[in-house]
């Protein structure tokens, strides 16, 4: 597995961190308005810093999690290209590190800073909203934690933004999923069988990865954006369920290496009979004979 294990424990990390913060949160979305409050730790909360405490980390894990999954594919099909020209920047982390950083960090602003600096006072959004619309008095009253915008072109461009960002993620992935198809069936003859089928095994756990992104991310956040701008009265019902569908991927994303990638499989193993070992328990000790050649690298060893 090499360094591209410490890719997926980098990715399930923050797949896992977004998981336990929206589990926390438990935020209920109040549509057809830009509203919402929180039916966990922060049910209680009241002030300003308050709201912006309890978007901003979701926003930030948000960004996190999804930049996570970007570099781990990127990783794996940089590694069907090894004599690529963009591989050989790629390989070098004095290059790589600092773009990565910057693309990050670009990221987060792009997404929070204009949360964070045009977030409004909530005693003003409530009164103007109570103002409008008297039933939601009672809303406000039995949830102090309600947070959120008045209705805005700023707000609809921004969450054009989000819906596009997802768009393109998602088009970008596929994309170098079947360019890594490509590559791996191009190369095919030139590589040893042991290394081929270690290809394949993770292009096929690749393929079920980025279906389970689709379907447990993409797919349920991108349907509440949507539906956002029809303005369904049910989409608090259809929020609730798209998080709690979006709360799953980490598990599920687990499973999937843990199932399908055997040595992956066997290092989770070993870390349980660890852990069983320090506790007391008897553990019988298993050797492990690889079905394929290794290589010292995650190059096809042709390349060493």
């Amino acid at each position: 597995m090499g360094i591209y294990k410490w890719y997926l424990a980098h990715q399930l990390t923050w797949s896992y961190l977004f998981d336990v913060y929206v589990g926390l949160l438990k935020v209920v979305p109040f549509w057809p308005f830009y509203l919402g409050y929180s039916a966990g730790i922060h049910a209680n909360l009241k002030s300003n810093d308050a709201a912006v405490i309890q978007l901003i980390p979701l926003a930030f894990l948000s960004v996190g999690m999804g930049f996570s999954i970007y570099i781990s594919v990127l990783y794996r099909y940089m590694q069907a290209a090894p004599l690529s020209i963009f591989y050989r920047h790629y390989s070098c982390l004095y290059v790589r590190i600092p773009v990565y950083m910057t693309i990050f960090l670009g990221l987060q602003a792009l997404i929070c800073i204009p949360l964070l600096f045009n977030f409004p006072q909530q005693d003003g959004l409530k009164t103007a909203m109570i103002s409008q619309y008297p039933v939601l008095q009672q809303i406000f009253e039995d949830h102090p934690s309600v947070f959120g915008y008045e209705a805005s072109e700023a707000v609809l461009r921004y969450n054009f933004t989000i819906v596009y960002t997802f768009v393109a993620l998602s088009v970008s992935i596929v994309l170098l999923y079947l360019n890594f198809l490509r590559i791996l069936r191009k190369n095919k003859q030139h590589l040893s069988i042991g290394t081929y089928n270690m290809q394949l095994m993770l292009f096929r756990t690749l393929f079920i990865q980025i279906f389970v992104f689709v379907l447990l991310l993409i797919f349920p956040i991108l349907t509440a954006f949507v539906l956002i701008f029809i303005g369904l009265r049910c989409l608090s019902v259809i929020g609730l369920v798209a998080l709690t569908i979006v709360g799953t991927h980490a598990f599920f994303d687990f499973c999937v290496l843990t199932f399908f990638i055997r040595s992956y499989r066997e290092y989770v193993k070993e870390c349980f009979r660890r852990v069983k070992k320090k506790l007391g328990f008897k553990v019988a000790t298993v050797d492990v004979v690889p079905l394929v050649q290794n290589t010292i690298s995650d190059l096809p060893s042709i390349y060493h």
